[in-house]
């Protein structure tokens, strides 16, 4: 039954509260019609935070100054490690008899963003000791905003935890049973207001009265969930680089890792550089960690000093511009009321490039299947997912496997290793996945000349190969690891995959979408809050490797299991 929907959108207060508000507006399903007739001022309770004291920790690496960095990946609580998302300024550390206080930057270092702990080497604090540590975490919730059948209005909240505990604090939207989900709606993590998103950019400048474009165009999506005022100075260059600009950037807000905020006198600014011949400038902000990291946005400097006819007139572009970003905290639902398939967002490519190997499962001949990449390939869900399937769709047909696959590497490791541990176990069909560590690499040209080199040996060898792209990666944990360096990857590999005519499965293009599902693309990531899609203890925790594992099934022509919606 076709779902209409006229008005009903949620929009945040002005200005930004805990409130949101639901302007009027109704759904017609078939012959009952739900109405909403006036706008409804709805409260959102703040997610808060949660303590944590005696936790019994045995401290893992060294560091010499905060914040010290992410810290690897493992259970956490009582005998684990910290929880990340720490409050700042709320870390104790004790011996474990709770005799003595350790003294932060003389004993150890710190990192409130990833929960780290690390020994001083020249602190009292011992290799592998076991301490007792105070603490409080942030916490982050879903609430679904929901039309019943009344007209009314109800905030269903969502967990702010995982079903294991163990697990880090990254939930899932909350399940509804009645009603018309129109958005969820994301806080935490120390928010106290509600924002819709969106980004504003001014200048303090002065053009021409003829230009009709007199700023940069501000464009993609802002993915922090913090806001911030970022400000561009623009400057003409000197000496070799005369005619061209020199830009630095400069942001405020939570100072991520930090027990600090940044503010317009404390601004941390980014290392001079010429803006690109394009004008096509990221906006970055200079981290903690010593690396600018892109929360997605870009200024666009090439339309300044356009007249109405598009012709140029050398406007002097030197100046100061601010972009006030607003984080994306009220995903709207109500586009997915008639259905959204995430397989709509992801290319399957070459399709036909696999018949042989289709014919060969369905023969009853044994095949066996090389899983070759890098952690995802062996510790994800996927791989087992989709062999549990063809198995099942397949009964008579032995279904081998061989994980050639190793945590870490890129292409140019598997270059390497293709020759003498991927061709000796003789496979059927090579899925082949080394997508994020590729990106966060961040070497297009090496990883192309690796590719290439593995694509022309498969090709031939004459064994069928589907090449991957997967879900992406929280840009805080490498220098490489933005939005729009995954989108290159993925193109790059689309490209190689239509050039070798092998089979392309291209997951990022649903992760980068998962706005339209709902959901806040790091609360996707749920084994480490950098990479990794799948809990830790409860492997099944997280929905993003069903989606994934139902692309690959659905291009070898196999029905899948659960679509993650």
């Amino acid at each position: 039954m076709k779902v209409n929907v006229s008005g009903l959108a949620v929009i945040p207060t002005k200005p930004a509260s805990m409130n949101v508000i639901v302007e009027p507006g109704k759904i017609s399903m078939g012959p009952q019609v739900i109405e909403l007739a006036e706008a409804a001022s709805i409260r959102i309770r703040e997610a808060g935070q949660r303590r944590f004291n005696n936790q019994i920790y045995r401290i893992v690496g060294e560091g010499t100054v905060s914040p010290s960095g992410w810290n690897g990946e493992d259970v956490r609580g009582t005998a684990g490690m910290p929880y990340q998302r720490m409050v700042p300024g709320s870390l104790q550390v004790y011996s474990k008899d709770r005799e003595k206080r350790y003294v932060p930057e003389f004993d150890y270092t710190q990192d409130s963003y990833w929960g780290t702990i690390k020994r001083h080497p020249q602190g009292e604090i011992g290799v592998g000791q076991e301490l007792s540590i105070d603490y409080s975490v942030w916490l982050c919730r879903y609430d679904a905003l929901v039309l019943l059948e009344d007209g009314t209005i109800q905030v269903v909240e969502g967990d702010s935890e995982a079903p294991e505990s163990r697990e880090l604090l990254l939930p899932e939207p909350p399940t509804v049973k009645t009603g018309v989900v129109l958005a969820h709606v994301f806080t935490g993590w120390g928010q106290s207001s509600i924002y819709g998103g969106g980004s504003t950019v001014t200048a303090n400048r002065s053009l021409s009265a003829r230009s009709t474009n007199s700023l940069p165009v501000l464009a993609g999506r802002y993915e922090d969930m913090v806001e911030r005022t970022y400000v561009v100075e623009v400057t003409a260059a000197e000496g070799d680089s005369r005619g061209q600009y020199q830009v630095r950037i400069g942001a405020t807000g939570e100072d991520y890792g930090t027990n600090d905020s940044l503010t317009m006198e404390t601004l941390r600014w980014t290392d001079k550089k010429l803006l690109p011949h394009d004008r096509e400038l990221p906006l970055v902000l200079q981290s903690a960690y010593r690396y600018p990291v892109s929360w997605g946005l870009k200024l666009d400097f090439s339309q300044i000093g356009l007249d109405a006819n598009g012709s140029d007139e050398h406007v002097d572009l030197s100046g100061q511009y601010i972009v006030h970003a607003y984080p994306e905290m009220i995903f709207d639902r109500r586009q997915a009321l008639n259905g959204i398939d995430p397989l709509d967002f992801i290319p399957l490519e070459q399709r036909d490039h696999l018949d042989g190997f289709r014919d060969k499962l369905a023969s009853g001949n044994p095949v066996r299947i090389a899983f070759f990449g890098a952690s995802n390939a062996r510790h994800g869900l996927w791989p087992a997912q989709v062999v549990r399937k063809l198995r099942q769709a397949y009964p008579h047909t032995a279904i081998s496997t061989s994980v050639i696959a190793y945590g870490g590497e890129e292409m140019r490791h598997g270059r390497h290793r293709f020759h003498p541990e991927v061709l000796p176990v003789q496979p059927d069909l090579i899925v082949m996945e080394y997508f994020i560590n590729d990106v966060c690499y961040g070497n297009p040209e090496e990883t192309e000349q690796a590719a290439r080199f593995i694509l022309r040996s498969i090709r031939e060898a004459g064994i069928p190969c589907i090449v991957l792209t997967n879900n992406g990666a929280n840009p805080l944990f490498s220098r490489n690891g933005s939005s729009s360096s995954f989108q290159q990857y993925h193109e790059l590999y689309r490209g190689l995959a239509a050039e070798y005519q092998v089979a392309f499965v291209g997951g990022y293009g649903y992760f980068k979408n998962l706005h339209m599902f709902g959901k806040y693309f790091i609360t996707e990531l749920k084994g480490n809050m950098v990479n990794h899609p799948y809990g830790i203890v409860d492997q099944n925790w997280g929905l993003f490797d069903s989606v994934f594992s139902n692309a690959i099934l659905n291009i070898l022509g196999t029905p899948g299991g659960n679509d993650g919606r």
